[in-house]
């Protein structure tokens, strides 16, 4: 009997990694892209410096959070946003505006991509 009860509390426990996992990554994507937001109306008024400052602090998040989603996640995926915010970065450091917001949309739909991969659905299910 302490054998069943120790596999309900393993397939709990797994449960919850699994649900924080999925909130952890749904409000890391939801704060990098309110920050590449903010960056965006920075570089439509003009303000690169604070742009970019923004968008290296966007940055700079998802780095710190980089050791935790390369074990969790694709790494393709996980490239594609690291990519996505060098071509940024260098684009705001032009003052390319057109290029930059055109790269800024490519980056903050694939944080909403991330995110949505993780989410619980019958479409990652299947």
């Amino acid at each position: 009997m302490k054998r069943g009860w120790l596999a309900v509390a393993l397939l709990v426990l797994m449960a919850a990694v699994a649900l924080w996992h999925v909130w952890y990554v749904d409000g890391l994507a939801r704060d990098l892209t309110a920050a590449l937001e903010r960056a965006e109306t920075m570089a439509e008024g003009q303000d690169w410096q604070q742009a970019a400052a923004l968008t290296r602090q966007a940055q700079a998040r998802w780095d710190e959070a980089g050791v935790l989603l390369h074990i969790t996640m694709d790494h393709a995926v996980m490239d594609e946003v690291s990519v996505g915010f060098a071509e940024t970065l260098e684009f705001l450091e032009l003052e390319e505006g057109g290029e930059y917001s055109a790269a800024n949309a490519r980056l903050m739909e694939r944080l909403a991509l991330l995110s949505e991969m993780e989410r619980p659905g019958v479409e990652n299910l299947l």
